[in-house]
């Protein structure tokens, strides 16, 4: 009995494949692939999501056993806006499981997010604006140019705080807004020192009751020093939005439901700003890869790993155009994670081309690369459908930003194989010839040159 183990492989490793005798064509596809991927990204363009457009987040609490699920409150958020705004289509909604840290959890957190992030009119703005003239008729008046309802009241000169918020929740009320939030350079500052005090108490003390106590202490000095200042400057946030979200996902989950814990805007320049960084981010990438390959092996290589990557980048995007999928930060990070995961292959192949020049010199480069691929075939195509297969069961199982991710990862996974395999290798064997060919031209131009002589001279 052989005590030989075998080994499962997809393709055998002796086995000669001729995968570069047919470059010319692999050459066509990835050059039609990226043709085919610029024009729908020119003509269709990206479907960006909120972290690229611009919207609202909120964390919505709930009781630790509430019977709920994100797609119950994706339904309840959805049916908000539809009845607030009067639209079927009220743009993306999406709702993920939210944790605050920590192992003591005695909330249900969800995060939520909506491409709107007003509720207030024009018009409304404007009947605002002229009941904030009427109570203060010096003061400079001006409404945030985007993202939440904020206005900015400057005054001619400092008056205490305390009353000036009550007049401005005054004037708020009159206007149908009575959920408003109020600041002020004054409290900005106050909150600073409470935040310092309440990092230092909680260092020094340990019983959750004893924190209590003192942070509600440090809270009603706060308050109390607020009576003495003065300010000109004080910002108005109508919660308007946030109330409606509160009042309709109260309707629907009843004492189960706590609070909207915080609510925040993300402005379109905001997020216009996020997508430059992220592109930039790919781009860096690419950079730092090409130099790692030129540093680990020599010229020759590199192209080939640079042509791969552009593929594989282009193609996931461009896959995202023709799909009109979700374009966001997490989609990023996929296509970051295909051009690790793509190169993570080349090199694997690059190392065995190495290898078996070292270990075959003289032996023509086309048989060399060819051998090379056979031997990796089996390692590179077996972890690439293990990688697929856990993608595509995200991506069909899957729900929210991480179902955009898994579709991200499925295409990368399919194309970073095929351009590891029939982009990187025959350029840098494209690239070899040509580098060999040029030597040899430039030993045999050498060798044709007459010497020049020189004849002594007469004395």
């Amino acid at each position: 009995m052989s005590n030989e183990h075998k080994h499962f492989t997809l393709f055998n490793p002796d086995s000669n494949y001729d995968f570069v005798g047919r470059r010319r064509v692999y050459y066509a596809l990835t050059g039609l692939g990226i043709l085919g991927s610029i024009i729908a990204l020119a003509t269709l363009g990206f479907n960006k999501g909120i972290d690229f457009k611009g919207g609202s987040k909120l964390i919505v609490a709930f009781e630790k056993d509430a019977n709920v699920d994100r797609h119950q409150l994706h339904d309840a958020v959805a049916a908000v806006l539809q009845q607030a705004t009067g639209k079927k289509d009220v743009g993306q909604v999406e709702v993920q499981d939210f944790s605050t840290g920590g192992t003591g959890r005695t909330k249900k957190h969800f995060s939520t997010v909506t491409e709107l992030t007003s509720m207030v009119t024009q018009e409304r703005r404007d009947g605002l604006t002229a009941k904030l003239k009427e109570q203060f008729p010096k003061a400079e008046i001006q409404w945030a140019a985007e993202g939440e309802d904020r206005v900015f009241i400057s005054l001619p000169e400092p008056v205490k705080v305390t009353p000036t918020y009550e007049a401005l929740r005054a004037v708020f009320t009159q206007g149908g807004f009575p959920k408003v939030g109020t600041g002020s350079d004054a409290e900005s500052q106050l909150d600073v020192n409470l935040f310092r005090s309440l990092q230092m108490m909680q260092a020094e003390t340990k019983k959750d009751d004893d924190i209590k106590a003192e942070e509600q202490k440090l809270r009603d000095q706060k308050s109390k020093d607020l009576q003495d200042r003065a300010d000109s400057r004080y910002t108005v946030v109508v919660e308007e939005f946030k109330a409606k979200i509160e009042d309709g996902i109260k309707a629907k989950f009843g004492k189960s439901f706590i609070a909207v814990e915080s609510s925040t805007a993300i402005s379109p320049s905001v997020a216009d700003d996020l997508m430059s960084q992220g592109l930039v981010a790919i781009l860096y990438a690419i950079v730092g890869i090409i130099l790692y390959i030129v540093l680990r092996f020599d010229i020759r290589y590199a192209p080939g790993a640079l042509i791969a990557l552009i593929h594989d980048v282009v193609l996931v995007i461009g896959a995202f155009s023709v799909a009109q999928v979700k374009f966001s930060m997490p989609v990023i990070a996929a296509v970051l994670t295909v051009a690790g995961y793509s190169i993570t292959d080349t090199i694997v192949v690059f190392d065995r081309i190495r290898e078996m020049q070292e270990r075959h010199e003289g032996a023509p480069i086309d048989v060399v690369v060819n051998a090379a691929i056979n031997t990796t075939m089996s390692r590179t195509v077996l972890t690439s459908l293990v990688t697929f297969m856990t993608s595509i069961s995200i991506f069909l199982f899957g729900g929210g930003l991480i179902r955009d991710f898994a579709f991200a990862m499925c295409i990368g996974v399919v194309v970073g194989t095929f351009s590891s395999i029939f982009v990187a290798s025959p350029v840098f064997l494209w690239l070899h010839e040509y580098f060999e060919a040029r030597k040899a031209a430039m030993a045999k131009a050498a060798g044709n040159r007459t010497p020049i002589q020189i004849a002594p001279a007469q004395g």
